[in-house]
């Protein structure tokens, strides 16, 4: 070992001696000495961190990131090179699944093959990531110089052991990764900060940044890139590396290729996806700026499911319980005066970059004292940067300068000679510790880890896979479930999708398929988990190409799945489907179904296509009244029947106005019709998935005798706490129906409902009837404005219901029905079941776009399918059908009718001429006859209904279509079909048969000859699919509102080769990708130095001496108001003014201080008054306190020094001498805040 003294000498040489041999000094011992114990408490410090994944729930698989990496990895990584992924029955764009080629997939493949269990390779993986992480900070802190070995240690621990890697180490780890890459990013960059570096050594710094972002990922883009971001700042703070920068830019892209370019393939072609999952509303609803400073900014982590459980447990301990919230919120703030304390270059850096990541994550939260620009900033996250909209991602910009802050703090306490800072160097290590309070209360893991997926699921998978070999076709998960829930545990995806080798369809949370596709399996779900017959369900699947269901016993009651036992009752009563078999029993039990006719690839002839105003799921509708054969291709042409446009052969109701809420099930997720100048759906977030989204072309809500109306809340909006069903919307007050009512949603005890009548005939009074039943609260008070003219509040009697509101005097104007409830309930519910006006008519009608041919187009019309059998008032149709629908001529219809028996245990149904109800059309009358035999009525089958007259006539105009209910009966469809004449036969079937890897996207389809036809995949429509003939290319086609077609010209058969084209642009990304980083690879080994070659003296970045030039005073206080105040409004509006203004008043002396006591300041209030609720006092208190930080800090940043250098004075190198010396007292000037 070298003695001490020649060290001196080589501290001022090139970057890479210096650092080596810094190390070496402090590491010195003279011979014969004890081992080092720096050294042995470094190992032990590795081996502890090494040890902790491996108590996280022993022999527990987690719900980590993907299943398929526990079950099948090197299965899923071969499917990831391609751009399509057919493994998903309907098709759909992998979603980032090349991501996962390195490094997370080969650690779980090479596990597997090794054999070792699935937990054991999830360990193993984060394991790799916490020490890259904790390796990282503290060969970081060394490096820079900031303290000694042990508080390196320590600051590596609070930043691996962080809140943000504990939240996500059992949940998605995958997001953690290019965190725990960060610190390296900084490492590899930060030669380029030595002047006197050489070519060699710039391009080796070059190239190993770029194997770096190379090592970031892809799983998660947004993540990676902003990770980027945090080097970049790095040079950007410092001369030498702005002049660098272009350099390193180049490295860390050509390292990202491998990444980026598949990226772009998906952003190319991918399906809009984003507007549909988490909207930044929900992202900002927690990032404050305490919560944000703290560490605690994901927003699930705050969530909780229906039984009232954290989603995430221990991101919800380290977000939420009281412990947790002190400790990080004190932890931060030590960490900041660190920061505050660091200088020159170092400082720069630390404070840019922590604000930077401040403002980015705080900007769009909108709380009492939000932000004043939170608005436009989400706008912005859910437009244009919708992929950053997970603000939280940032969080590394502000974690990893907080622990080199600790760092700072904790080595100056450490060197301290006084009592007093010594054991406040041992509190603060507490604190560190106390911050992880995951770990010690045993809560790191999820609570829905389970040892081995049910042997049943891998017995179905074969069974599934084998009926795929012999009959083709996909498997269908039934009931749709958001997530993968189950009694047994929690996966991050569906385990059989891991499981089987054969395509699978699942309603999984993102719709990353074709939309069309995901309408028709929201619809195909709300049908089959109604218990009832449904003629049309079995077609429908069948032209999905499902071939098998597999009913899942196990969902979670938590999911809020429909019930499998009514599923299977759908299955078993309604024609097309068969029972084969099951496997496992309980909760565990499989069962499975085949589809008949069911077929991949179908060919249509041209001339016989359907053409159809709705949306996709109205397929299943027109194949249970008989409109589409099963040989008969469907054109959905989207909501217009306009003039000029093509003349659809059937219009429907089906694509109706309505908002959309992709959260919950289809069942929950929709509200009720809407009017047209409600733009609630224009919103991210209500948005319903295409072909919706313009109401002059769909089904609106067309309101009677009003102009208007609105409610403070409603129940019927599906994103409301107190969600209550379609039905519970503002048209159920107008509707004439007692069993239906308005209800509010949000848990108010004031709430109103207004109108405001066409009218202008002054009124005086007002009728109402409160609602009252089950989940309803009373109401204890009701009041009536109309316009400006107020009524006398009405003490409501218990009991009573109906009300007669009268007014002063007969005015005009808007209604105004005010309702409070009685007594102090907890989070009450109240509500009208009618509304009136003595003398006028007022409701709504569900009114169908454009104008009708009844010569040349037929009408259906159906009933709301959320109403079945176990909620019969859930839909939002009432009794009485009703829709309006304009006719462009008179003429006549042919009609028929299916009903559903309201009682299945009836018997027998024999209902003369209109005791099964009447059908109406404007003036005209059609009664109903049904006869029905008692196991129709027992199976709950959809009974057709005889019209008492052969044909019915309609008038130009708008006309009402209206069937009342008859005895025991109901509507539920009704088709008014153009004369008998005019009937769309179904031409000869055309054979077709799919060969090669057609789902993959490179196969070859046969079809039989004849006239111009279509082929039609069961793949979803995307403009990457080509198809050609013979060397020419086909035009392609959407069939069924969704499906992939081809345009075949007439002729003899023929054999189409269809592509999915962006695969190979994929796939061209991968290998160029890998090719720049086996060039970095080679770049990095043939820059490095040989031997230990002295450069050029010059001043060392890590000396705090090298200051360089202090702004002016008028600057430095210029720019410290600037960015104090600028600072404050951006987080806090005009409260944000007066604290930026006032933390300019702090003394310098003070400004640590006021750091660290608004941050302990800003925990406590947060633990003792509030931390989620955005009114609540702690959340007000907190913010404030928070800002004050960010002012503070931002203050700091006007008054770095302009210079190159480092941070605080190094931690000296232990001297030689006895093995445990006293600690030298620090010769450094004591670091002070670089403030104004």
């Amino acid at each position: 070992m070298e003695p001490a003294a020649r060290a001196a000498p080589t501290v001022m040489s090139g970057e890479a001696q210096t650092l080596r041999v810094v190390d070496r000094v402090s590491h010195h011992r003279p011979a014969g000495s004890p081992p080092d114990r720096a050294r042995v408490i470094r190992v032990l410090a590795v081996l502890a961190m090494a040890l902790l994944p491996w108590l996280v729930a022993p022999g527990e698989v987690q719900p980590d990131t993907k299943i398929d990496l526990t079950l099948s990895p090197w299965t899923y990584l071969a499917r990831s090179v391609d751009a399509w992924n057919g493994h998903a029955g309907l098709g759909e764009l992998q979603n980032q699944a090349y991501g996962y080629l390195f490094p997370m997939g080969p650690v779980f493949g090479i596990g597997h093959s090794l054999g070792l269990p699935a937990w054991a390779c999830q360990r193993v993986w984060w394991t790799i990531l916490l020490l890259v992480a904790f390796l990282g900070v503290q060969r970081l802190v060394r490096e820079l110089r900031l303290a000694g070995p042990s508080v390196a240690l320590l600051a590596a621990a609070a930043y691996a052991l962080c809140p943000r890697v504990l939240t996500l180490l059992a949940e998605n780890s995958s997001e953690a990764w290019p965190m725990a890459v960060a610190p390296w990013l900084v490492l590899a960059a930060r030669p380029l900060l030595r002047a006197e570096l050489d070519r060699r050594g710039v391009l080796r710094s070059v190239a190993a940044s770029g194997l770096l972002a190379a090592a970031l990922g892809g799983v998660n883009a947004a993540a990676s890139g902003l990770m980027l971001v945090i080097p970049f700042l790095f040079l950007l703070t410092h001369p030498q590396g702005r002049r660098r920068i272009g350099w390193w830019v180049l490295g860390v892209l050509a390292g990202a290729l491998w990444w980026l370019l598949p990226l772009l393939v998906l952003g190319g072609y991918g399906y809009p996806f984003l507007d549909f999952i988490e909207t930044a509303s929900m992202t900002t609803a927690v990032t404050s700026t305490p919560n944000v400073l703290r560490g605690n900014s994901d927003w699930i982590a705050y969530i909780l499911d229906s039984a009232g459980h954290p989603t995430w447990q221990s991101g919800w301990t380290s977000a939420q319980s009281l412990v947790s919230i002190v400790a990080t919120s004190a932890v931060a703030g030590i960490g900041l005066v660190g920061v505050a304390r660091l200088r020159s270059h170092l400082g720069r850096f630390a404070l840019l970059s922590v604000l930077v990541g401040t403002v980015f994550m705080t900007i769009g939260h909108h709380g009492v004292v939000g932000s004043p620009v939170a608005g436009q900033a989400r706008a912005l996250l859910d437009g244009s940067l919708a992929p950053l909209r997970n603000v939280h991602k940032a969080d590394a910009l502000i974690r990893l300068p907080v622990v080199l802050g600790l760092a700072v703090v904790l080595d100056r306490l450490r060197r301290s000679r006084e009592v007093a800072a010594r054991l406040t160097a041992a509190a603060l290590v507490v604190l560190v510790a106390a911050a992880m309070t995951p770990i010690w209360q045993g809560r790191l893991a999820d609570s829905g880890g389970y040892r081995a997926v049910p042997v049943s699921w891998s017995v179905m998978a074969h069974r599934i896979d084998a009926a795929a070999e012999r009959a083709g076709g996909s498997t269908l998960l039934f009931p749709n479930a958001r997530t993968a829930t189950y009694d047994w545990g929690t996966t991050s995806d569906d385990p059989m999708s891991a499981l089987a080798a054969s395509p699978l369809v699942f309603r999984a949370a993102a719709p990353l398929g074709e939309p069309g596709a995901t309408r028709m399996l929201d619809t195909a779900d709300q049908l089959a988990s109604s218990g009832e017959v449904q003629p049309g369900l079995a077609a429908g699947l069948a032209r999905m190409g499902i071939a098998r269901i597999v009913v899942r016993h196990s969902i979670a009651s938590t999911v809020g799945a429909q019930p499998w036992s009514l599923v299977e009752a759908t299955l078993r009563r309604s024609p097309g489907f068969a029972y084969a078999g099951s496997a496992g029993t309980g909760t565990d039990r499989l069962t499975l179904w085949t589809v008949s006719e069911s077929r991949t690839v179908a060919a249509y002839a041209r001339d016989d296509d359907l053409r159809v105003v709705g949306g996709p799921e109205s397929i299943f509708d027109l194949a249970t009244v008989g409109a589409l054969a099963p040989d008969q291709g469907a054109q959905i042409v989207g909501g217009t029947t306009a003039v000029g446009a093509t003349v659809p052969n059937v219009v429907t109701d089906s694509l109706r106005w309505r908002s959309y809420n992709n959260g919950v099930s289809a069942a929950d997720g929709y509200s009720p019709t809407l009017t047209g100048a409600d733009r609630t759906p224009d919103h991210i977030g209500a948005r319903d998935l295409p072909p919706g989204g313009d109401p002059a072309n769909q089904p609106v809500r067309e309101l009677i005798g009003m102009s208007s109306w609105s409610a403070s809340s409603s129940g019927a909006d599906p994103t409301a706490r107190t969600y209550a069903g379609p039905g519970a919307g503002i048209a159920a007050a107008f509707d004439d129906d007692p069993d239906t009512a308005w209800r509010t949603g949000d848990h108010e005890s004031d709430a109103s409902l207004s109108f405001t009548p066409t009218s202008r005939t002054p009124l005086r009074e007002v009728d109402v009837d409160l609602a009252s039943g089950p989940g309803l609260d009373r109401v204890g008070s009701v009041r009536v404005s109309v316009g400006a003219v107020h009524g006398a509040t009405v003490r409501v009697a218990r009991g009573q219901t109906a009300l007669r509101l009268r007014l002063p005097r007969a005015a005009t104007g808007a209604v105004r029905i005010d309702l409070k409830v009685a007594g102090a309930a907890t989070d009450p519910v109240i509500g009208l079941t009618r509304v009136s006006v003595p003398g006028q008519q007022l409701g709504s009608i569900i009114s169908l776009p454009g104008r009708v041919d009844p010569t040349r187009t037929s009408v259906l019309l159906r009933r709301d399918p959320r109403e079945h059998s176990t909620a019969a008032t859930q839909g939002e149709d009432p009794a009485t059908l009703r829709r309006r629908v304009t006719f462009s001529r008179s003429g006549q219809v042919v009609p028929s009718v299916w009903v559903r028996s309201a009682a299945s245990g009836a018997g027998a149904l024999q209902l003369a001429c209109g005791q099964a109800g009447v059908l109406r059309i404007g003036t005209s009358s059609v009664p109903l006859r049904l006869t029905a035999s008692a196991a129709q009525v027992a199976q709950g089958g959809l009974l057709r209904a005889q019209p008492c007259a052969t044909s019915a006539a309609v008038a130009v105009g708008p006309q009402t279509v209206s069937v009342a209910p008859g005895d025991g009966v109901r509507a539920e469809l009704v088709y008014l079909r153009r004369d008998s004449s005019a009937g769309v036969d179904a031409g000869a079937s055309i054979p077709a048969r799919a060969y090669g890897a057609l789902r993959s996207g490179d196969g070859t389809v046969r079809i039989g000859g004849g006239g111009a036809r279509v082929v039609a995949l069961t793949e979803g429509y995307n403009r990457g699919w080509h198809a050609s003939l013979a060397g020419r290319s086909l035009p392609a086609v959407r069939v069924d509102g969704w499906r992939q077609g081809f345009v075949v010209p007439a002729g003899a058969a023929a054999t189409l080769h269809v592509t999915f084209g962006p695969t190979r642009w994929q796939r061209a990304g991968l290998i160029v990708g890998a090719l720049a980083v086996l060039a970095l690879a080679v770049l990095a080994v043939g820059s490095r130095r040989r031997g230990r070659r002295a450069v050029a003296d010059g001043p060392d970045v890590t000396d705090p001496s090298y200051d360089g030039a202090a702004p002016g005073p008028t600057r430095v206080t210029v720019m410290a108001a600037v960015l104090s105040v600028g600072v404050g409004v951006l987080m806090s509006g005009l409260a944000g003014v007066v604290v930026g203004a006032l933390c300019l008043l702090v003394p310098r002396r003070l400004v640590g201080w006021g750091i660290g006591g608004s941050m302990a300041v800003a925990g406590v209030l947060l633990a003792s008054l509030g931390v989620v609720d955005q009114r609540s006092v702690g959340a007000i208190l907190g913010q404030l306190a928070g800002t004050v930080t960010a002012c503070l800090l931002a203050r700091c940043l006007a008054g770095v020094r302009t210079g190159s250098g480092g941070g605080p004075a190094p931690a000296p190198a232990a001297p030689p001498g006895p093995p445990t010396p006293a600690p030298p007292r620090s010769s450094a000037p004591s670091p002070r805040p670089a403030s104004s």
